[in-house]
């Protein structure tokens, strides 16, 4: 059996004689101390707070920089590595004199409808690609800025982009100031005499213009053919933009590189044997084009002769004896258009160039005895190409226009 034992518990008491125990508080000093702890961890935070604010801001700026930097550089790179070899750059209306390719005249105007039976204002027609050279000076010192800025252009055909479909479009990409670009005009580019001075580098926008014939399926059997132009901004806040262009000439001992037009008529350097590389307006522009309808260059050519032995034909000579120019920058499979510019029978037509024999170019397609005297004189050409490769910078300021960065992209052709 469990036995079950209860005690007593005893009952404790508070002897309300005894004192209770005294109560100590903060001293003004150290209310003092602790408060100013208190503001210097406050004023901590908030230097930190700050200092995070402005990397955040400091980082959206760049950010948004090298956004502004890709958009760009990506459609320049997606265009310009289109870009095909012509002879016939501006659109027109081939009336038959040398078919397939422009004559003075045919040209279609951007107001009007139908081509230009006028006549083409010479010098302004562009036959082929066309790299410009130009710089503009600002009106007024600023420190933190150079006086002399690049603003090159480049005008090219290519198969692009156009509102949802692909068109063989002329695009041209430059830098103006809005304000003052006239973009109406017909052409929506910078004359190449045109005055170039800025007072805010900063106003500076990097344009695209796109020019296109209108042609669809309303209108195709039309002869309403308009050509079309868009003007698309890329990137504000841009000061410079330069374009150089990859040069070799195959048959000198000097090695190539990318060259602005003032590079390569420097002798030092290279010389160059390109005719199409002049000043235009007092502006320096270079021509991917050998020849062309408004060059007075003219050379001679043989017939092909048969091989009694082996049955073959020795490929046609077209020879630069006159002009002394070697075509270094055509390669195999080029296209080049021969026209008689006389009394000679020549048979004017496209030919193919096999290969390049220091300037002596032998062709593919024959070009019969019979149906020409071998007159050595009088025959014209246009051979028309496209550089390996372009190098384009371009320096942009940030949204708040300082810290100027510059990125350099090279884009690569089919040439």
């Amino acid at each position: 059996m469990r036995i079950i034992r209860f005690t007593k518990l005893r009952s404790l008491s508070i002897d309300e004689s005894q004192p209770l125990p005294k109560e100590e508080g903060f001293t003004l000093l150290e209310l003092l101390v602790a408060l100013t702890l208190a503001a210097i961890i406050s004023l901590i935070i908030s230097q930190v707070g700050t200092d995070s604010q402005r990397m955040y801001d400091s980082t959206i700026t760049t950010v948004e920089t090298y956004q502004k930097f890709r958009y760009a550089l990506d459609d320049i790179n997606e265009n310009l590595s289109k870009m095909v070899p012509t002879a016939s750059l501006e659109f027109y209306q081939d009336q038959g004199r040398s078919t397939g390719y422009w004559d003075e005249g045919e040209e279609l105007n951007d107001q009007d409808v139908g081509p230009n039976l006028e006549g083409g204002v010479r010098n302004k027609y562009d036959e082929a690609a066309t790299v410009f050279e130009r710089k503009y000076n600002l009106a007024e010192d600023r420190p933190d800025e150079p006086t002399e800025h690049w603003n090159d252009s480049i005008y090219f055909k290519a198969a692009v982009d156009v509102e949802g479909s692909i068109r063989l479009a002329n695009v041209e990409y430059f830098l103006a100031d809005p304000r003052k670009l006239e973009l109406n005009r017909n052409d929506g580019k910078i004359d190449a005499d045109e005055e170039l001075s800025y007072a805010d580098s900063r106003s500076l926008v990097l344009l695209k213009s796109v020019r296109y014939v209108d042609l669809g399926i309303n209108n195709y059997r039309s002869t309403e053919v308009r050509v079309r132009k868009k003007i698309i901004e890329l990137c504000s806040n841009v000061t410079d933009l330069r374009i150089e262009y990859f040069y070799d000439n195959q048959f000198d001992n000097k090695s190539g590189g990318f060259m602005s037009p003032s590079v390569e008529i420097t002798p030092e350097l290279v010389v160059s044997e390109d005719r199409n590389l002049r000043r235009r307006n007092g502006t320096l522009a270079k021509r991917f084009l050998y020849g062309g309808f408004l060059s007075t260059d003219r050379t001679n050519a043989r017939a092909g002769i048969r091989n009694l032995t082996t049955g073959e034909n020795v490929p046609v000579q077209f020879n630069y004896s006159r002009t002394k120019v070697k075509f270094s920058q055509l390669r195999p499979g080029d296209k080049l258009y021969i026209w008689s510019d006389g009394g000679s029978s020549f048979p004017s037509k496209e030919f193919t160039m096999l290969y390049n024999a220091d300037g002596r170019l032998f062709l593919k397609e024959p070009i019969p005895s019979s149906k020409w005297d071998q007159d050595p004189g009088g025959l014209r050409y246009r051979a028309a190409y496209v550089p390996p490769a372009f190098r384009i910078s371009v320096r942009v300021l940030n949204e708040k226009q300082t810290e100027p960065r510059t990125l350099t992209m090279v884009v690569r052709t089919n040439g």
